[in-house]
């Protein structure tokens, strides 16, 4: 079997972006609800490919959409926090924070039926004022996280690229990237829909081959063509959001095909196993 790269997605509407008046108490109630619709493209294109992911949920959408929290579950992917709202975590105070976590967390595996073990926060927003909260995620059950963008305003660019461990029970799975200093753009979203299809297929193809471990990176309103334009939003919003979604879907099928992609909780414990057999192997020659 080819190596397998994580597949994280990302579970959230169309409208709900980390700005007014999208992040708004209310915005639920506003906006068109067609988080079904996009739930199912992303379960039948996963399905298509033999894909199982991470689906990094929200717990306000969980409350409204338990059932098809269920159906995610019930296809064989495994169920991720992304946060109790779709709100950056530097907005919130240290404790307002963990308070969010645990609140989170409980209302998706009450709804879901399963554990979370991984979180990812809305925009990447482990930064800033932010940056030290991962610290609170061990203690409340957290195995993994993949908040940490090795990209310019997002993040730092010279965070690692590849997973790698913030404390020894806590895994960092960063979203993928390309290109160097100011040309480094994102490896999902809208560089993966409309940057040339030969050069992303390169560089899946280096991802894969090197066994980093790089989580892949999808929201499933992408796959939502019919989708209306965003009110009130910023040009830089408008294209980040709207450039290259039409067929997306048919682009992806393409990029993924005969990729192995597991979900983020299978690659670590992949991971995990091989780095102790390979410890034991070490003890076994030393003692030999």
């Amino acid at each position: 079997m080819n190596p397998s790269l994580p597949l994280s997605l990302d579970w959230e509407d169309w409208f709900q972006l980390c700005c007014p008046p999208f992040d708004d108490l209310h915005a639920l109630d506003h906006f068109e609800d067609r988080l079904e619709r996009a739930t199912d493209l992303a379960l039948q294109l996963c399905a298509e490919l033999g894909a199982k992911g991470t689906w990094f949920c929200l717990a306000d959408q969980a409350k409204r959409h338990p059932d098809l929290l269920r159906r995610i579950v019930s296809s064989g992917h495994c169920i991720g926090l992304h946060g109790l709202t779709h709100s950056r975590a530097f907005t919130q105070d240290r404790t307002s924070f963990r308070q969010s976590l645990v609140r989170g967390k409980a209302i998706i595996e009450d709804l879901s039926g399963a554990r979370v073990l991984g979180f990812r926060a809305p925009e990447w927003s482990l930064r800033n004022d932010a940056i030290e909260y991962w610290q609170e995620l061990p203690a409340l059950g957290f195995t993994f996280d993949s908040s940490r963008a090795p990209l310019k305003i997002l993040g730092d660019p010279a965070w690692s690229r590849h997973p790698y461990r913030l404390a020894e029970n806590l895994w960092e799975l960063p979203p993928p990237v390309m290109g160097l200093g100011p040309l480094t753009v994102p490896l999902w979203g809208w560089a993966m829909r409309i940057l040339p299809e030969f050069l992303l297929s390169a560089e899946l193809k280096t991802l894969q081959a090197e066994k980093v471990g790089t989580p892949l990176v999808l929201h499933p309103w992408e796959l939502d063509e019919q989708q209306p334009p965003l009110p009130q939003a910023s040009m830089g919003h408008r294209f980040a959001h709207r450039a290259g979604l039409r067929g997306y879907g048919s682009r992806l099928r393409k990029l993924w095909s005969g990729l192995n992609l597991v979900s983020l909780e299978a690659w670590i414990e992949a991971k995990e196993s091989s780095e102790a057999a390979q410890s034991a192997l070490v003890l076994l020659e030393a003692h030999s």
